[in-house]
């Protein structure tokens, strides 16, 4: 006799979020039980992460993956890369997130590169680099 299995109820699909564009995300429900991370030391700022995906935030695709399904959220003092599957098309519930990376956040900082630095406010704030000098001994040799 033929074992017959009915679907009396569909279950909840997972959108896996793509895109090559910056996408909007709306506060979402996100337990911390859904994430998922790739090494324990980042296990410290979940709490960030949660905060931010729990109040909206913007994902912004990380280039170097070249996947459409890595992105970046900044937190107030990291970037996670992550991955995010929603329980719907509106966005408002995360199933699962998949901690790539967790960088420190370099938002905000400007590094100027072979230019003389203007801003006469933050001029403290620069420190010149001098080339070590050679003694004698060193330019003998």
């Amino acid at each position: 006799m033929a074992i017959l299995k009915k679907r009396e109820h569909s279950t909840e699909t997972r959108l896996l979020l793509e895109s090559n564009d910056p996408v909007e995300l709306p506060p979402a429900e996100v337990e911390e039980k859904s994430l998922i991370v790739q090494f324990d030391s980042y296990k410290p700022f979940i709490p960030e992460l949660l905060a931010v995906l729990r109040a909206g935030s913007v994902a912004e695709p990380v280039p170097v993956m070249l996947d459409g399904s890595t992105f970046a959220i900044h937190g107030e003092t990291r970037t996670f890369w992550v991955k995010l599957w929603h329980a719907g098309a509106d966005r408002t519930r995360i199933e699962r997130a998949q901690v790539l990376g967790c960088l420190p956040s370099t938002r905000g900082v400007q590094i100027v590169v072979g230019e003389e630095y203007d801003d006469e406010e933050d001029d403290d704030l620069v420190q010149e680099i001098e080339e070590p000098q050679q003694t004698s001994e060193e330019s003998q040799n």
